[in-house]
């Protein structure tokens, strides 16, 4: 591993955990074992190196979340993975993601809430591409073919659902279930669908 990623790493693990304030950069030149001259040869500024973790975190997420909904052919197959693997991560099951502590880009989002800082509109491009990627996957369903906009609305309705699950989580401290029930899944997704298509979508055992 080079350096960078071995900082970008370090300083994420240390960020997600504890918050960005909490964090000097003492602390993550300890953590890292590297110099501090090697730390500024690579990163100018405590800003840019949360950029880059954001945008480290941003990549591993989507992959993630991608790779769990990649043999979805439903928006019913779709939304129950997409549940599914947050009650995974939360549970800390998800090794590729590391211990749960919430939405890293909503933390450090309520850290930073000018919306026009750097570090702000990196967390508003991720909740952007992960609302991108939920509305390309129901695009590609039969159901969802020729009807963009049932699609666009049901991507918001699963990303809003799915913000807040892991809000909910990270301040309870455990997952809910209810958003794994196939048949509350069945009637929130079927609202969506022309009755045509409906019975090709489910089968709920």
């Amino acid at each position: 591993m080079d350096k960078r990623t071995h900082i970008i790493n370090t300083a994420l693990t240390a960020f997600y955990q504890k918050g960005i304030h909490a964090v000097g950069i003492n602390e993550i030149l300890k953590e890292s074992g590297v110099a501090k001259k090697t730390l500024y040869n690579h990163f100018v500024s405590k800003d840019e190196l949360i950029c880059a973790c954001l945008e480290a975190r941003d990549k591993r997420f989507n992959h993630w979340l991608n790779d769990r909904l990649k043999n979805c052919d439903t928006p019913f197959e779709i939304a129950s993975a997409l549940f599914g693997s947050l009650s995974i991560w939360i549970d800390n099951k998800a090794i590729e993601l590391g211990d749960f502590n919430g939405c890293f880009f909503i933390n450090t989002a309520a850290e930073f809430p000018h919306s026009d800082h750097p570090i702000a509109i990196l967390c508003s491009a991720h909740k952007k591409a992960v609302l991108q990627l939920l509305f390309d996957k129901l695009s590609q369903t039969t159901q969802f073919k020729s009807k963009s906009e049932k699609a666009k609305q049901l991507a918001q309705l699963l990303m809003t659902l799915k913000e807040g699950m892991i809000c909910q989580a990270r301040v309870m401290h455990s997952s809910n279930q209810l958003l794994q029930d196939p048949l509350l899944l069945r009637q929130l997704v079927q609202s969506y669908i022309p009755k045509p298509l409906q019975d090709a979508d489910f089968s709920v055992s």
